[in-house]
């Protein structure tokens, strides 16, 4: 039996992070803001500022958590596999289907989410699925939309830099004063709200075109997704935060990127924009039910 403190630590998680991207939206709508620039800049330092600091300033198991990015990307790979029948049960293509299946929204929505959800302790594990996330996203979707793309270039992206700058100066056992980590901390800090300010924005001007391929493909992803973690933490045996975070990693919605490197890309931008917007907004519901199954258990 669920409890009333299940449901309102719930509502509380949720609460903040359907605000914000609710606020993106209304912007969006009546201000219509050209957030380009902002977004590479929250890329670039904001972002990068949280990988590092996090990294530096909490305990990191890389063994512990190589085992989850292990797991992390099988579970893409997975969903990878799973796209080929799905791609003839919707009757489209599978390049358009397969990146929005196989690649989640662990940055907008993910790191939020699981921070909210379990705490500090799983902002290793979150950061650990956001960085193996985006970076086989960079490097798999890109090879399925276009296999003469060049996709090695997203290893220099500065979030990945800055998760192996952070891990290099741990493994070195040096220490870095507070000092120098507060900007890095307080910069970091933008990342997250702005993110999911950013999704909303991006969400506002989605098509509604394709209405019943996105709700199909919306309703399969966080049943698959889940599935697969659920089955693949226990084979690999993760620890319960890891597992949690996994869990929570499995039932996210499409990432907005799977529109934008569509739209690059030519491969049907219109019906991957409905994939995305719809699975986003079913992720009020399918985001709920998983941390029902995950709070009770494994916090």
């Amino acid at each position: 039996m669920i409890s009333s403190a299940i449901f309102i630590h719930i509502v509380q998680i949720m609460f903040p992070i359907v605000a914000i991207v609710l606020l993106g939206i209304f912007i969006g709508h009546w201000q219509k803001p050209q957030l380009d620039s902002i977004n590479n800049i929250n890329l670039n330092v904001f972002i990068p500022a949280l990988v590092f600091a996090s990294l530096i300033e909490h305990d990191f198991a890389l063994q512990s958590n190589a085992l989850l990015a292990f797991v992390a990307l099988l579970l893409m790979l997975a969903t990878g596999m799973l796209a080929f029948p799905l791609s003839r049960l919707l009757r489209t293509e599978y390049r358009t289907v397969a990146p929005p299946l196989m690649f989640h929204n662990a940055g907008n929505v993910g790191l939020p989410l699981m921070l909210l959800a379990l705490g500090d302790a799983a902002l290793a594990p979150a950061l650990i699925l956001f960085l193996v996330g985006n970076l086989a996203h960079f490097a798999i979707a890109t090879y399925i939309l276009n296999r003469a793309a060049k996709w090695y270039r997203s290893l220099s992206s500065p979030a990945i830099l800055a998760a192996v700058f952070a891990l290099g100066l741990q493994l070195s056992a040096v220490e870095i004063s507070p000092t120098i980590i507060l900007p890095i901390r307080m910069l970091g800090d933008i990342a997250v709200p702005l993110m999911l300010f950013g999704l909303g924005v991006q969400l506002s001007d989605a098509e509604f075109s394709h209405w019943r391929l996105g709700l199909t493909h919306g309703l399969i992803t966080p049943v698959v997704g889940f599935s697969l973690a659920l089955l693949l933490s226990q084979l690999f045996n993760l620890a319960q935060i890891q597992t949690a975070a996994l869990l929570l990693f499995g039932t996210l919605p499409p990432a907005v990127m799977n529109f934008l490197l569509a739209e690059r890309y030519a491969q049907e931008p219109s019906k991957v924009s409905a994939i995305v917007l719809i699975g986003n907004v079913l992720a009020v519901f399918s985001l709920p039910l998983a941390l029902l199954y995950v709070l009770p258990r494994f916090t």
